[in-house]
């Protein structure tokens, strides 16, 4: 029996280094070039919202914060979800990934709230999919 993954992990600042990773400006030595147009963003950006860098901005901007962000402050949780290589990719084989996908949009969507979801990236272009 496989397992599932979930990962949490609290950013301060832009998150610039890895919206890189994220986004394949920067590519990972354990990703395969040729397979990362594979990857799919699976959430839109607001209008005029080109990355993931800017949906954070953006999202902070119009959070309705009363008071400024401090220095020290968390500004991004950072989540990663999978689960077992061997079930990924049975998942991704029997033709279930987009509703894998779909189920965990809406989990981190109840979770964390629709507004601060506010990027999603399923990669590909690794061993084992993720998001």
């Amino acid at each position: 029996m496989g397992y599932a993954v979930l990962h949490l992990e609290k950013a301060k600042g832009t998150d610039s280094r890895m919206s890189a990773h994220i986004e394949r400006t920067v590519h990972p030595k354990n990703a395969d070039r040729t397979r990362t147009h594979l990857n799919r963003e699976l959430i839109a950006f607001p209008e005029g919202v080109a990355d993931r860098t800017q949906a954070i901005n953006y999202r902070l901007a119009h959070a309705g914060l009363t008071r400024k962000i401090g220095k020290n402050q968390v500004k991004v949780i950072r989540v990663m979800l999978t689960g077992s290589h061997d079930d990924m990719k049975r998942i991704e084989a029997e033709g279930k990934l987009d509703q894998w996908c779909a189920d965990n949009l809406a989990w981190l969507n109840k979770t964390f709230g629709a507004d601060n979801v506010v990027s999603v990236v399923l990669h590909l272009d690794e061993s084992t999919p993720h998001i």
